[in-house]
This record gives structure tokens, C-alpha cells and sequence, in this order.
């Protein structure tokens, strides 16, 4: 086995974590190729964020599945047993015996003619975790990794075992590999795998230095001031970066993980319940390898960003937590990563954006200002339905704080369109606040009833018919003017353009974006990708932003 290819779906967490595979697998002496095709090693890094993202990840796991070297379909040779792991999440959360991970070694057989054991697919991500059961039972798959075991051990178990098979022809095709499997975690409040810093405490407090190896697990330099110890779980097992990330510009730098927030239309408390987060000094750490790598921008992403530093994402069980763990690792990151031009922030809610985060984005040139803040409705009955955490004044309130402490911040948002039983009304309420933030950009998508939640369950409320469609339409013209507007304040500034693509099909135009996120498109002889250029705006179309480089 020489070869991989990482094939990734949904958000930035994925990408991230996506990259760490990929770092396990390289510190295996395995290289990196584009084409799926011609890897030895198939990952699939699936989501389940939707319905529509379930369905993508089981067609791209059984794509890979069909598509042997060349084309044709890999045959299976001397199948070994299934063998079936004991690793699970908190004892409350643990599923039921039949339906626990299972991690199928099937040995396969090379291509025709060929001398090496054929290619391998391994499923993991939220797909893997939710429908574990339909991604074992795929037809070739040979190992599905779950976010509820030690992914890091997992996979080099399996790397160490597939390695074996390639090198020790001998081996009898029936031989079974013997996994020790982790003990369950110790009883425990959820939310807390002893990993996690304790909340009211600063971050900072509870890390300790840490020299850079690319061996370094994040678990691993935790302080030892921690709530309980119990095993390492799920992608938090797995190593820093520190190399350049795979066709990105801007890196990006997973500081959290988990939820336990249940709004009613999403899985994800149910795939990643346990909160994690990032020690200070190993995200400072991490950030200076990446900026040494190349990288002059990083995005902080995490599974509920806002909930850096607490043991949970719920507001009301935050009462009395003092301090703003989020606003002192942008501190560290701005003022201890040489190098770093721009940090931005994934996402906020407006309980995260507190005086202390505010006072700390806007004392750090280094942060940009752009912000993206998940409104998901603007109906006050809708946002109790989906249990979000915020009303329509909370979050408008919000915008405004934005505005004050930021020279025109642009602003951009995520909605869910017809959730279940969204009249006309609530809908131009969304509409109001989409039109009083003036979004420059609304990621509007249709609600998807995904099963495992609550308003899966509400299906006589379901919102049908080309109602849907017209209420994504006028989302999308709204944000499209205003985004247009927006632009046009800039026509004849100067901005900073991290220059993304090299000309090419637009007709010789080379683009990047700005400190605001909207891209701005040039002319250049020489490549300028991976560089920051200043440009001056020159030209604005509904489309797109022209600009002339300026010394």
C-alpha cells in the first residue's frame, strides 16, 4: 500500500479533520494522489448534516466501491470475519449491541495481473457514525471508523494490519486480526470526556508549553486540571497540522468540537454529543506551523465555535461562567503567531458575541471584518420550534454590535426555508431581518426532515409544492442586491486579496478575496496564488468586482 486519496463532504470541521487523516497517513510513508482512482487507500469523509448529504455520501462510497484501478471493479479475495468494537460513547449514549461499529478487513484481491493487494475504502465521518449500519453493509467497504471510537488508534491499527497483508504474502486468508478494543468511558455528566477544560476556568490556564512534533496528539498536552479522564474519542484523538492543507489558501484550524444544543432539525448532538476544546498553546502551536506552511490566513472553525472553553453549548446552563474563553485564544493567536495576516471566525450565534469577545476581535488588526451569523429564521414561533437558542430582537441586537464596532463589516448568513409548518408571515419575518441586516450573501436551503430528530417527526406540518422555491428565490435576490451594494461602497479603495486562482477561463483573470470575503477578480502577468496583493476596485457588476494591483 503506497497510495491514498481523501474524498471529503460538507463543512469546514470535515476539511480540517480530513487533513489530519491525511497526516496519519503520510506519517505511514503513504503519498498523496489526486485521482481516487489510482490510490491504494480510499477515504470517504462523509456528512449527514441533510437527507441530501446521507444520500451523497452513500453514492460516493459505492463510486469508489465500483471504480477499481482502471475503471474496473476490484474482486474480493479470502474475505475475513467482521469484527465487532466495543467503543462507544458515554454509557447513556451506547447503541445497542447489534448495531455497534464493526470493521470489515475484507482482504481484496489486486487488479488483473497485477502484484499488489488491491485498492481498500474506508468510510468514516457523520454518515458513518449516523447510518453505521448501511455503510457496514455496503458491498466492499473495508473499514467504516465512527466518531464514537479513538479514530487515531483505529486507524493505525488498520494501516499497520493492511500493511502487513500487502508485505506477508503467507498469511493464511482466513487469519483474523485481533483488535484490543477500549474499555467504555467511566460514568460521567455528557458533555465532558475529560478532555474538555473545565468552564469558568481561561483556557490558558489549564495548557502547558509543548514542542513542535507532528506526532502530538491535541488529548495529550492538556493541563492535568481537568473535571475526569476517560478515553480519547472520535476525531479529537488525532494529530496538529503542520503541513500546507490541500488546495487551500486559507487554512483552517479546528478548536472545537461537539454539541449538545438540540435544535430540533439537527443530528449532529447525536453523532459529536461530547464538547472538546483546543488547549491555548496547542492552537497557538498549531497556528504557527500552518503559517510557516504558508498559510497567511486562518479560519477557527468548530462544531459550535461559541462554545470554545465551556463544558456545554447551552446558554442556560452557562449562568455564572466567568470569563470569554473564545475572546482569550484570539488574544494568543494575534499577539504569539508571527506571520499570521488574517484570523476569521467560522460562525456566531448572538450569545457568543459577548462585550469581552467584541472588545477582543476589535482590538486585533488581524481579524477581519467578516462575520457569518446563523439566523436560520427571523420568526420568533419558528425559532422556538427549532430550539434555537436566541429571539429575533436577541439576534438583531447582535447585528447591531456588529455594525458599531466594526468600519462596514460584511455580514452573510444561513437559513432553512419551510421548516415544518412556516406560514407566509414567518417567512417575510425572515425576510425583514434578511432586508434590516443587509446580508451581503444568504446560504438559504430548503429543510431537510432528517431522520433521528425531532421535526423529522412533524410531517403534517411539512411545508410542500413550489412554495419552496419561490421562497429561495427571493432570499437569493435579496442577498444578491445587497451584496451588490455593498461592493460598490469600495469602488476606487484599496483592499488586501489573497489570491486564490490563477487566470485561466476568465479570460486570463486572476482572483482572490479581501479582507470582507468578496472575491475580486485581475489582471497580472506573473501567478500571484498564495500571495497577498493589494488591489484597487476599479469596476462593479452585479456579478463581480474588478480591481487593478497596486505596488
Amino acid at each position: 500500500m503506497r497510495t491514498f486519496s481523501i474524498q471529503t463532504l460538507g463543512c469546514k470541521v470535515n476539511q480540517y479533520e480530513s487533513e489530519q487523516l491525511a497526516a496519519v497517513l503520510r506519517g505511514h510513508g503513504l503519498v498523496q494522489v489526486e485521482d481516487p482512482a489510482e490510490a491504494d487507500l480510499r477515504v470517504v469523509n462523509t456528512c449527514s448534516v441533510t437527507v441530501q448529504a446521507a444520500s451523497k455520501s452513500r453514492q460516493l462510497v459505492r463510486r469508489n466501491l465500483r471504480q477499481g484501478r482502471g475503471g474496473g471493479r476490484t474482486p474480493r479475495r479470502h474475505p475475513l470475519p467482521v469484527i465487532q468494537s466495543s467503543v462507544h460513547t458515554h454509557p447513556n449514549d451506547a447503541p445497542e449491541p447489534s448495531t455497534l461499529s464493526r470493521t470489515n478487513l475484507a482482504e481484496l484481491a489486486g487488479p488483473p495481473g497485477g502484484n499488489s493487494v488491491g485498492q481498500r475504502v474506508l468510510v468514516t465521518g457523520c454518515w458513518a457514525t449516523s447510518d453505521r449500519a448501511e455503510a457496514v453493509r455496503i458491498a466492499g467497504s473495508d473499514a467504516v471508523l465512527t466518531h464514537h471510537e479513538d479514530v487515531a488508534v483505529q486507524l493505525n491499527r488498520l494501516l499497520t494490519s493492511w500493511t502487513s497483508d500487502c508485505d506477508d504474502r503467507s498469511k493464511k486468508p482466513n487469519a483474523i486480526t485481533r483488535y484490543h478494543t477500549l474499555e467504555p468511558p467511566p460514568s460521567g455528566p455528557l458533555g465532558n470526556d475529560g478532555w474538555m477544560n473545565q468552564a469558568g476556568i481561561p483556557a490558558g490556564q489549564l495548557t502547558t508549553d509543548i514542542k513542535a512534533s507532528p506526532a502530538i496528539s491535541v488529548n495529550n498536552i492538556s493541563g492535568g486540571a481537568v473535571v475526569r479522564n476517560s478515553p480519547k474519542v472520535g476525531t479529537t484523538s488525532l494529530p496538529l497540522l503542520d503541513e500546507r492543507q490541500t488546495g487551500h489558501q486559507r487554512a483552517f484550524l479546528k478548536i472545537q468540537d461537539g454539541c449538545d444544543a438540540r435544535c430540533t432539525y439537527c443530528i449532529i448532538p447525536s453523532l459529536r454529543p461530547r464538547l472538546w476544546s483546543k488547549p491555548v498553546d496547542a492552537a497557538v502551536e498549531e497556528a504557527k506551523r500552518l503559517v510557516a506552511a504558508g498559510h497567511m490566513e486562518i479560519v477557527l472553525t468548530g462544531i459550535f465555535l461559541g462554545a470554545y472553553g465551556r463544558a456545554t453549548a447551552l446558554r442556560r446552563r452557562q449562568d455564572g461562567a466567568s470569563g470569554a474563553p473564545i475572546a482569550d485564544l484570539i488574544d494568543a493567536l494575534c499577539t504569539r503567531v508571527p506571520g499570521l495576516r488574517r484570523l476569521r471566525l467560522s460562525s456566531l450565534e448572538p450569545g457568543d458575541l459577548t462585550p469581552a469577545l467584541v472588545a477582543a476581535l476589535k482590538a486585533h488588526a488581524q481579524v477581519v471584518p467578516h462575520f457569518h451569523l446563523p439566523l436560520q429564521s427571523g420568526s420568533d414561533a419558528i425559532l422556538r420550534r427549532m430550539n434555537r437558542q436566541y429571539t429575533r430582537d436577541d439576534y438583531l441586537r447582535m447585528i447591531d454590535r456588529v455594525g458599531e464596532a466594526f468600519d462596514r463589516p460584511a455580514m452573510t448568513t444561513d437559513v432553512i426555508v419551510a421548516f415544518p409548518g412556516e406560514t407566509e408571515r414567518e417567512f417575510r419575518e425572515t425576510m425583514d431581518v434578511v432586508d434590516r441586516a443587509r446580508f451581503v450573501h444568504v446560504h438559504a436551503f430548503p429543510f431537510s426532515p432528517r431522520p433521528g430528530t425531532a421535526a423529522a417527526r412533524w410531517k403534517k406540518d411539512f411545508v410542500h409544492g413550489p412554495v419552496i422555491n419561490e421562497r429561495i428565490n427571493l432570499l437569493a435576490a435579496m442577498s444578491a442586491g445587497h451584496g451588490y451594494a455593498f461592493r460598490r461602497q469600495f469602488a476606487g479603495e484599496v483592499v488586501e486579496v489573497l489570491v486564490e486562482r490563477p487566470g485561466g477561463r476568465d479570460g486570463g483573470l486572476q482572483h482572490g478575496r479581501c479582507e470582507r470575503y468578496f472575491a475580486v477578480h485581475f489582471e497580472h502577468p506573473q501567478a500571484l496564488v498564495g500571495r497577498s496583493v493589494r488591489v484597487r476596485v476599479e469596476r462593479v457588476t452585479p456579478a463581480r468586482t474588478f480591481g487593478v494591483v497596486v505596488a
